[in-house]
């Protein structure tokens, strides 16, 4: 359970973010969210919650998110890598997808949960969980173009999940990825199924249910164990 837990979680200013932070304060838990741009993060300042802190940090930066790890004085019992972006739903062909916009989406989507995992490795508690927000449009088995470098991004968080539950199995760190469900965000669009609150209600009651059997598996928002 998150009572009294502690849940830190990055891109916390916006989306599901900013839900899963609010969703996280009404279980009682002690949570820390991070964001890139404090002109995007009004949201996020207007809470007032004694179990809540808020850090500028950049995902694609290492010593931005050192800086933080260093600063946490509580160990972290769930690490939620949220962070990411899609710069375009066109395929590769289109001039979305310029040499610019992918390599930001893989910084930001890739590199910023590698970084993110290897600087708070040593603020985890004792059977931490870590948790890679991904998309089922990440899966191999798919017949759709567009989005294609968000596609490919969230197919290597997926591959990153296993690397990591395997690296740390023997310190009892649980690490999984999780669909959000098609959710009504800047990113999602407004024809979504899903309100971001809806959402992050269900996968923190999922972050809750997680145990150690479930390293290395990529869950929908429902819980439900999705093929990758």
């Amino acid at each position: 359970m998150l009572n009294n837990r502690s849940i830190f979680i990055t891109g916390a200013n916006r989306g599901i973010g900013l839900e899963l932070v609010n969703e996280s304060l009404n279980k009682n838990a002690s949570v820390i969210g991070t964001f890139r741009n404090k002109s995007k993060a009004k949201e996020l300042f207007q809470i007032k919650s004694n179990n809540f802190n808020s850090f500028q940090m950049n995902v694609t930066n290492e010593t931005s998110i050192l800086d933080v790890s260093d600063k946490l004085t509580k160990p972290i019992d769930f690490l939620v890598c949220n962070a990411g972006i899609n710069n375009g739903f066109g395929n590769f062909f289109d001039e979305d997808h310029s040499q610019e916009n992918m390599l930001e989406v893989l910084n930001v989507n890739v590199l910023g949960c590698i970084l993110t995992v290897r600087s708070f490795r040593k603020n985890l508690n004792n059977n931490a969980k870590i948790i890679l927000i991904s998309s089922i449009l990440g899966i191999q088995q798919h017949n759709g173009s567009n989005a294609s470098i968000y596609r490919a991004s969230k197919a290597a968080v997926n591959n990153i999940m296993v690397s990591f539950s395997e690296e740390l199995k023997t310190e009892n760190i649980t690490v999984v990825s999780f669909h959000p469900g098609w959710v009504r965000t800047e990113m999602g669009g407004p024809n979504a199924t899903l309100s971001a609150t809806e959402s992050a209600k269900s996968l923190i009651n999922c972050f809750e249910n997680l145990s150690f059997k479930d390293t290395g598996k990529f869950f929908n928002y429902d819980g439900n164990q999705i093929n990758f």
